[in-house]
């Protein structure tokens, strides 16, 4: 119980947790011997993501969703991830559910376990954007035995104007991050890299206050004070894209190029992408350019200091 009270307070004071030894090596293993039988009877889908009314491949990236219906056509095949379903991920929500601050709601969590082959990886963003998601609370568990530096596939954190948090995807390690207040990424996987995700729902997530940035809400007396509030709100999330520009493009770009590396994607899907994502910026800074300039000054210096 003191390692929950622990965790909590990390999760509350600093938004995000690395955890390591989150499962027994046993189970860990366990796992692991699941997920390579259901690579074998290529029960791993393409995973798709959607931006700007587009659907787009990632290129290395494959899933099985254990809470949606590719799970309910192979319930014999799940091995030791019915573990995870039925007893392991309730579980843990359920001890998690005593903080008021992330207000989860029981039951089971969404889960999804991913596999990525060479190339793949996943642009800046946040696992809760805004509604109607109700996730609170994101957890990451991974089943790399091998790992080592070098291998790639590392999952980086952007807390608001802060460093960045390396977090290389070691066997049995859990890294556990606020859904609407935690930027993060997945760098390119040089080798195979396998791991699962809880999405723990929340009572409290994308009220009024998360995500409406009304002028009442942008009267502060300095820009020391709108640091301070937007580093703790979900409110960040309306400012991110524009504040980060040079590295959601980037990252969005690397993701979706395919995943050997030699092949480019096509140039009328690359002035696509850069399109969308400079409407999506340039409406933020037609509202909110002083702020914006002033934040994004303030992320240069953090980066350099």
């Amino acid at each position: 119980m003191s390692g929950d009270n622990e965790l909590l307070a990390r999760l509350r004071n600093e938004q995000f947790a690395v955890v390591d030894d989150f499962l027994s090596l046993e189970f860990a293993n366990k796992l692991l011997r699941s997920s390579q039988e259901l690579i074998k009877s290529n029960a791993f889908k393409q995973h798709r993501f959607s931006f700007g009314g587009s659907l787009l491949e990632k290129p290395g990236v494959f899933e099985i969703d254990l809470s949606g219906p590719t799970c309910s056509k192979m319930p014999s095949g799940l091995g030791a991830w019915n573990d995870v379903v039925n007893d392991f991920a309730p579980s843990f929500v359920k001890r998690l559910a005593v903080d008021n601050a992330l207000a989860l709601k029981s039951g089971t969590p969404a889960i999804k376990v991913q596999l990525n082959t060479g190339g793949g990886s996943f642009p800046w963003h946040y696992d809760n954007p805004g509604p109607p998601s109700e996730r609170s609370l994101t957890c990451i568990v991974y089943l790399n035995p091998n790992w080592t530096p070098g291998d790639g596939g590392e999952l980086v954190l952007w807390p608001f104007l802060s460093k960045q948090i390396v977090v290389p995807p070691l066997h049995a390690r859990a890294v556990l991050f606020r859904s609407d207040t935690v930027l993060h990424r997945v760098l390119p996987s040089k080798v195979r890299r396998l791991c699962f995700t809880m999405w723990c729902p929340g009572n409290a997530v994308n009220r009024q206050s998360d995500v409406l940035l009304s002028k009442d809400v942008l009267q502060f007396r300095s820009y020391d004070e709108a640091q301070a509030f937007f580093c703790q709100s979900p409110l960040q999330r309306v400012l991110s894209r524009a504040v980060y520009s040079e590295d959601y493009l980037e990252s969005l770009l690397e993701c979706v190029e395919n995943e050997s590396g030699h092949e480019k994607i096509s140039l009328q899907l690359k002035r696509s992408l850069v399109q969308q994502h400079e409407n999506n910026v340039n409406q933020i800074m037609v509202k909110l350019r002083p702020l914006i300039q002033e934040f994004r000054e303030r992320k240069t210096r953090r980066e350099i200091s």
